[in-house]
Formats: structure tokens, C-alpha cells, sequence
């Protein structure tokens, strides 16, 4: 261990997207606090809406940015971002490098040549520059459809520019990318972690891979969450929903539903995986605590033996 309990207590946290981005910010905040959760990821749809007085602290903001595409736009735009969450006292900034495929209009494949290349780590340099002296982090996330959606490029930009890492293990799902391998490699930049789940291979979302309920899909949650263990990440795990056939057709669109629907599957992951961890290194049952709890007085549970033999069998 790095200095750190073994099993720290895990924030949960919900990236406030789908329909909360319509809603006033007080109103999402007192929705996902009544759900159980410990914090809250705001998007840019917030930004001006956002202040004192919320239900739940902010744990970051999702500030992604096409910095290849959007060029000058979107580096004002992260800066500005940087400076309303040094104001608001909103510790990491969220960015990808782009090109941001999945945007309406984007290039209809992804582009990895130099000059896109010198263009987003010209933009992150401007960026970090002014984060530093506001104390706000760069959360750099490795992303499907931008220049850095596997390990290579991600290290490529971890190398070239001083940003931090929002890691989220979905995108390594296409690439087959070591899920928990980079989280040790890369653990003194860790700042900020997400939670979603995918099955597929690189390409077009829908046609060649699907961010699916957690749990459904081939993250290795036991081995990812005790590699977050050992290298003592003690930040918000911040649920990232995208499972949106499901949200729509099943959910209604509700976000309440989704929210609170997400924050079971979490708790039953991480709770099974301290299972696992108990059970490989004899720490009782009691001692892996599980946080955003049911309000109800309930208590989030495992997923059955059966289930979790299963997960531990996939590739």
C-alpha cells in the first residue's frame, strides 16, 4: 500500500448528463443525494447554474472539449471552466483530447495524424498553465474516438504535458488494453476515476461496441477496484451513464431511474470485490465498507457467488 488503508471507503458519485442536464442544479443535487449518492460530477449544461448551498459537494466537472476539431473555441472554453471551478471550489477539470467523434458533425473516422496531434497538446499546454496557479487538476481522460483512445496514446499525452488522469476503464474494453495494469502504471497521476462498462471493439457506438449496464460488460471490476485499493486512490467513484438504448426504452428517460438504478450495480461491484479481497487476503467481511448506503436503511449486497464466479471467468 502507498501509505493508505486497504479498503478506504468509496465515494460514490453521478455524472449529472441525461435529463438532469435540463433540470435546475439544486433539484439534481437533492435528487441524487436523496438516492444515496456522496457527490456530484456537474457538465458544462450547469455551469451558470451552479453555487453555495447544494445538497451534495461537486467531485469535478466534465469539461470534454473537442480540442482538435474546436481549436481556439475550445481552449477558452476549458479555461473559462477552469477559472468558474476554481470559483466554486470544484477540484478537477475533466478533458479529452479529441477529435470528439461522437459529436454531431465530427470526421467520420477518427484522426491520428501529427498535425491533430500537435493541435491538442498545444491546447493542453495552454490549459495546464492556467490550472496550476488556480489549484484546479486536469483530468485527462483516454477516450474512444479521440487521438489517445487506447494506453498508447494516452501515455503520449501523460508524457508530453502535465495533466492528471481521469481514468475510465470502459474505453480500454475496445482496445484490450491492461485495465488495472494502467491504473499501477499511472497511479501517481490518478485524480479522478469514472464507472461505466462496454463490450465491443473499436469503431462506431452501436454498431461495433455498446457502454452497457455495470456489471454486463467485460470491465474487470474485482481486479480494477483492487488495483484502485493498492495504489490508495481515496477519490469518488463518479458513475458515467450511457447505456442509453436502456434508459430510453426501459427507464423512460428518467434519470432518477437511471441514477438510482447505477448506484446499486456500484455498490454491489465494489462490494463485491471486497469479497473477493477478503476472501484472497483474510479481511473480514465487516471491515469492507460500502458508502452512498439506501436511504431506506437497507443494505447494498454482493452480487450472488454465482454471478461474480462468472465475471471472474471472462477474458
Amino acid at each position: 500500500m502507498i501509505g493508505r488503508p486497504p479498503h478506504p471507503v468509496r465515494r460514490l458519485a453521478f455524472i449529472a448528463a441525461l435529463g438532469y442536464e435540463g433540470r435546475p442544479a439544486a433539484r439534481v443535487a437533492e435528487s441524487l443525494a436523496t438516492i444515496g449518492y456522496d457527490a456530484v460530477e456537474w457538465t458544462m449544461a450547469q455551469l451558470d447554474d451552479l453555487g453555495a448551498g447544494l445538497a451534495l459537494p461537486a467531485c469535478a466537472l466534465a469539461c470534454q472539449q473537442d480540442l482538435v476539431g474546436g481549436g481556439v473555441v475550445a481552449v477558452e472554453t476549458t479555461i473559462a471552466a477552469l477559472h468558474r471551478a476554481h470559483e466554486l471550489e470544484i477540484p478537477i477539470v475533466d478533458v479529452v483530447a479529441g477529435p470528439n467523434l461522437w459529436e454531431p458533425g465530427a470526421l467520420a473516422v477518427a484522426r491520428d495524424d501529427e498535425e491533430a496531434w500537435s493541435i491538442a497538446l498545444g491546447g493542453l499546454e495552454r490549459i495546464c498553465a492556467v490550472a496550476e496557479p488556480l489549484g484546479v487538476r486536469v483530468g485527462f481522460e483516454p477516450c474512444w474516438g479521440t487521438l489517445a483512445a487506447d494506453a498508447a496514446g494516452a501515455r503520449r499525452v501523460l508524457d508530453a504535458v502535465p495533466v492528471a488522469l481521469t481514468f475510465d476503464p470502459s474505453h480500454f474494453v475496445m482496445t484490450g488494453d491492461d485495465i488495472p495494469g494502467f491504473v499501477r502504471e499511472h497511479a501517481a497521476r490518478l485524480a479522478h476515476v469514472h464507472l461505466k462498462d462496454a463490450f465491443g471493439r473499436p469503431g462506431l457506438e452501436g454498431r461495433d461496441f455498446i457502454f452497457c449496464q455495470l456489471g454486463e460488460g467485460l470491465v474487470p471490476w474485482d481486479a480494477l477496484l483492487a488495483a484502485l485499493d493498492e495504489v490508495g486512490y481515496d477519490g469518488a467513484l463518479s458513475i458515467e451513464y450511457e447505456a442509453y438504448g436502456y434508459y430510453e426504452r426501459v427507464l423512460g428517460a428518467d434519470p432518477d431511474a437511471a441514477a438510482r438504478l447505477a448506484a446499486e450495480q456500484a455498490r454491489a461491484l465494489v462490494e463485491g470485490a471486497r469479497v473477493v479481497g477478503a476472501r484472497a487476503g483474510g479481511i473480514p467481511r465487516s471491515e469492507a465498507p460500502v458508502s452512498a448506503s439506501p436511504t431506506d436503511g437497507s443494505r447494498p449486497t454482493a452480487a450472488p457467488p454465482a454471478v461474480a464466479a462468472e465475471r471472474r471467468a471472462q477474458p
